[in-house]
C-alpha cells in the first residue's frame, strides 16, 4: 500500500509539472524520493538504479578525474558517496537534515578534498573524502546554490554563489564577498571557471541570464540570455570560450565566443538543470531536464536525442556527472540525480548501442 501511495504521488507531481510547462520550483524541492542510475550510450540502452539512495531527492552530483569517489548531495539528507564508479551508495559522515544544493571537488587533491554547499548552512569541507567534515567561515547561515573550485588556484581558489553575491576563497577555509550584488538577484544557480585562468568565471542567475568576471569576481558584466533563469553552466574542456548554458523553459544554449553571442539553442521549451561534457570527445554533451529525462548530443549541441529509460519520477532530473573509471580509455559512467534517486549508465564516445558484459556486472556492483 505504501509503494502504491508513493507511485501515485509521483505521478500526480509529474502531471503538475507537465501542466505548468515544466517550470521548476526554484526555492524548494517538491518530493522526497530519489535514486542514482547507469547504462550504455545509445537510444535503446537502459538505465540501472543504484542502491542505497532509495526515497531521496538527489539535488547535486560531483566527480573528477583522479577521484575514486562520486558524491551525491541529497535534499535534506546530507552527502552520499559511491566508490570507484560503482552504482552502490552509502552515507558519509555529513548527514541529515542538510539540504545539499552544490558539490565541488578540489582538482589539486581530487582523492581527498570535497566541498558541500548547503541551504542555510554555508560551505562544509572534507579533507579525507567523506570521513569527516568541517564548516568553513564567511558563509555561515547562507544558502549556497553553486560552488566551483578552480584548476589553477592562483589567485582564486574557489567561488561560491550565495546570499545575493559571489564569494571567493583563496585557501578553501575562509570566504569573502567579492562582488555580484549589482546583478540584482538572490540566487546564483551555476558557476563555471576558465581552467586556464582562475580570475575568469561565469555565473548563471535567477532571471538575469549569464554574467562573466575577468578580475576574480569583483566586477561582473552581462553576457546574454538576459531575463532568463540559468540553472546550469559548463565550459568545454580545453576551450574556455565555448560555454553551454541550461535554462528554465528555454532549453540549452551554446556560445563559442565567451558568451558574447549564443547562436546555438536546443531542447527549446525544456527546463535544463544540468550539463555534462565528455572530456575526451567534447562534441558529446549531455543535458538533464526536469520532466523529460536526460538527452544527448553528439554534434556539440546542434541536435539532441533522448536517452530513454528514466520512468516515473526518475524523469525529473536535477543533476548530472560523468565519471571515468580507472583504466578506461573510452568508457564513462553517466550518473543522473533525480527526485527518484540516482540512476547510472555507461556511455562511450563511439556511440555504440552495446558494451561488453563486464561493464554491466561492474555497474551492478558485482
Amino acid at each position: 500500500m505504501g509503494r502504491m501511495k508513493l507511485a501515485l504521488a509521483l505521478v500526480i507531481f509529474a502531471v503538475v509539472f507537465v501542466a505548468s510547462a515544466g517550470r521548476v520550483a526554484t526555492d524548494s524541492v517538491g518530493m522526497a524520493a530519489g535514486r542514482v542510475y547507469a547504462s550504455p550510450d545509445g537510444v535503446s540502452a537502459s538505465w540501472e538504479q543504484g542502491g542505497g539512495t532509495d526515497d531521496h531527492v538527489i539535488y547535486s552530483l560531483a566527480s573528477y578525474p583522479g577521484s575514486p569517489t562520486v558524491y551525491a548531495g541529497l535534499w535534506g539528507d546530507g552527502v552520499y558517496r559511491s566508490p570507484s564508479g560503482s552504482n552502490s551508495w552509502s552515507f558519509t559522515s555529513l548527514m541529515a537534515p542538510l539540504q545539499i544544493a552544490s558539490l565541488a571537488i578540489d582538482p589539486a587533491s581530487p582523492a581527498n578534498v570535497v566541498y558541500a554547499g548547503a541551504i542555510g548552512s554555508g560551505v562544509l569541507r572534507s579533507d579525507n573524502g567523506f570521513d569527516s567534515w568541517t564548516y568553513t567561515t564567511g558563509l555561515a547561515g547562507q544558502d549556497v546554490w553553486s560552488l566551483a573550485v578552480t584548476s589553477t588556484a592562483d589567485p582564486i581558489y574557489a567561488y561560491a554563489g550565495a546570499g545575493g553575491g559571489i564569494y571567493i576563497s583563496t585557501d578553501g577555509t575562509r570566504w569573502d564577498l567579492a562582488g555580484g550584488t549589482e546583478i540584482g538577484t538572490d540566487k546564483f544557480y551555476a558557476l563555471a571557471v576558465d581552467p586556464q585562468d582562475s580570475r575568469t568565471a561565469y555565473v548563471g542567475t535567477k532571471e538575469k541570464g549569464v554574467y562573466k568576471t575577468t578580475d576574480g569576481g569583483i566586477g561582473w558584466t552581462p553576457r546574454g540570455l538576459s531575463s532568463m533563469t540559468v540553472r546550469a553552466l559548463a565550459l568545454q574542456p580545453g576551450d574556455g570560450e565555448i560555454v553551454y548554458a541550461g535554462t528554465q523553459s528555454h532549453g540549452i544554449f551554446k556560445s563559442t565566443d565567451g558568451g558574447a553571442s549564443w547562436p546555438v539553442n536546443g531542447l527549446v521549451g525544456y527546463d535544463v538543470l544540468a550539463i555534462a561534457i565528455n572530456p575526451r570527445k567534447p562534441e558529446f554533451v549531455y543535458a538533464a531536464t526536469f520532466g523529460s529525462g536526460v538527452w544527448a548530443s553528439q554534434d556539440g549541441g546542434h541536435n539532441w536525442h533522448e536517452m530513454a529509460g528514466l520512468v516515473d519520477g526518475a524523469g525529473l532530473v536535477y543533476s548530472l556527472t560523468l565519471f571515468t573509471p580507472e583504466g578506461e580509455d573510452d568508457c564513462q559512467v553517466l550518473y543522473a540525480g533525480t527526485i527518484d534517486g540516482v540512476w547510472a549508465r555507461t556511455v562511450t564516445s563511439l556511440f555504440t548501442l552495446n558494451l561488453p558484459l563486464v561493464h554491466k556486472g561492474w555497474l551492478a556492483g558485482q
